[in-house]
């Protein structure tokens, strides 16, 4: 009778320690909105994003965008992200324009168990940016994490 408790105690303790879920969520992105002037906006031309300028494409020819959902790098102290934005004018001529951000960070590795992989939280320290289309960046939460939060706040000329 006490082997059989002894096992059963065993049993549980075991599938305990073994039903550990792992984040489903992993996904670790910087998120940013537009405004002009304190009023949420829409960017109507086609944006499309680059990691510096002849970097991968991170957002791809959107159109309407009002919010952001970008990755930033794992190891690099500063990001750099290429706003192009294309569209025509009045007189229905084609335009583009470039804005560049600058995003300084510190990394740190976020581990929560042997079963799960190790994830890279960050700390927005710095964001400028060149001023053609983008007046100021306001950082609203310098953690960048799995939370689904803005972390940047875009203005607009």
């Amino acid at each position: 009778m006490k082997h059989r408790l002894l096992v059963i105690l065993l049993s549980i303790l075991f599938v305990a320690c073994e039903s550990y879920d792992c984040t489903l969520n992993n996904y670790v992105g910087m998120y940013g909105a537009f405004d002009r002037e304190g009023v949420a906006v829409s960017i109507k031309d086609t944006l499309t994003i680059t990691a510096g300028k002849a970097g991968p494409v991170l957002l791809n020819r959107s159109v309407n965008t009002s919010k952001l959902n970008l990755p930033l790098s794992y190891w690099q102290d500063e990001d750099t992200l290429v706003f192009h934005i294309q569209g025509k004018n009045q007189a229905n001529e084609e335009y583009l324009i470039r804005d560049t951000v600058w995003i300084k960070k510190s990394n740190q590795v976020h581990f929560e168990s042997p079963d799960c992989p190790a994830t890279l939280f960050h700390t927005i320290q710095d964001v400028r940016s060149t001023n053609e289309i983008i007046k100021s960046i306001t950082v609203v939460r310098s953690s960048v994490n799995y939370e689904l939060t803005t972390n940047l706040q875009i203005h607009l000329f």
